[in-house]
């Protein structure tokens, strides 16, 4: 397994956040993780990160353990994770944020602008790399969020409602990009509440409620569940997350 979450528990004082969450990611596979706002998914999904550290539990990547080990060394390891709100340098131009993230592998300038490049040829930021990152609008700065952490040559990212705040239109430009990072080999974790993506990409979701991974397993499979709908979807929600 490239990732493993063992009895992972988050505990903030008396109130457990995550109480005792697994999970397991294959390479190559797309996984999410959903349920509603203050479910403990966000939370579980920083312990993943590096950015928190568990209260008990332990984390492997790709066999090592890296639990309580920092963003860093989790950057450096192959983990890259986007934020619901993105880190850009503002002052910066599009193609100098994304060399930010390709010095961590390509020590030589011109090794990293290359490398920055690509990444923006598939991220679809070429024509606008010498614009300043501030004057992006929502979906350019969703993409350029993406395109920094692909910089730093992932074998895993984890998506944290990368595709939240777009139009249908833009979101099914998302979408295709999601796919054509994953065609690339990267593995994905997602953490989103749009349930037509999650639909879309995952090949395999867990539903958080109150700290407890209460489902886990096929898209379809999931929907269905009486407990996801209970506590989650709804009983609209569900009919509206199979039809479409």
């Amino acid at each position: 397994m490239l990732l493993e979450a063992k009895n992972v528990a988050k505990a903030f004082g008396d109130f457990r956040a995550v109480a005792g969450a697994d999970l397991t990611v294959a390479e190559g596979e797309v996984v999410g993780l959903i349920g509603p706002n203050g479910a403990g998914k966000s939370t579980f999904f920083d312990c993943l990160a590096g950015d928190m550290a568990p209260t008990s539990g332990q984390i492997l990547f790709d066999g090592k353990d890296v639990t309580r080990a920092s963003p860093e060394l989790h950057a450096r390891l192959g983990i890259g994770r986007t934020f619901q709100v993105p880190a850009t340098f503002e002052d910066m131009t599009v193609l100098e944020n994304v060399m930010v993230g390709a010095f961590l592998r390509h020590k030589g300038r011109s090794d990293a602008l290359a490398h920055a490049s690509r990444i923006l040829e598939l991220t679809g930021l070429q024509g606008q790399m010498h614009q300043r990152a501030s004057s992006l609008g929502t979906p350019g700065r969703k993409r350029l969020e993406i395109a920094r952490v692909l910089a730093t040559g992932p074998r895993l990212m984890l998506l944290d409602e990368a595709l939240a705040g777009l139009t249908p239109g833009e979101l099914q430009q998302a979408i295709a990009l999601v796919r054509a990072i994953h065609r690339t080999g990267v593995t994905l974790v997602i953490v989103e509440h749009i349930m037509e993506v999650i639909m879309t990409l995952a090949q395999r979701v867990l539903v958080f409620n109150e700290g407890h991974v209460i489902a886990s397993g096929a898209p379809q499979d999931v929907v269905n569940d009486p407990a996801v709908i209970e506590a989650y979807l709804g009983r609209g929600h569900a009919r509206r997350a199979r039809s479409g």
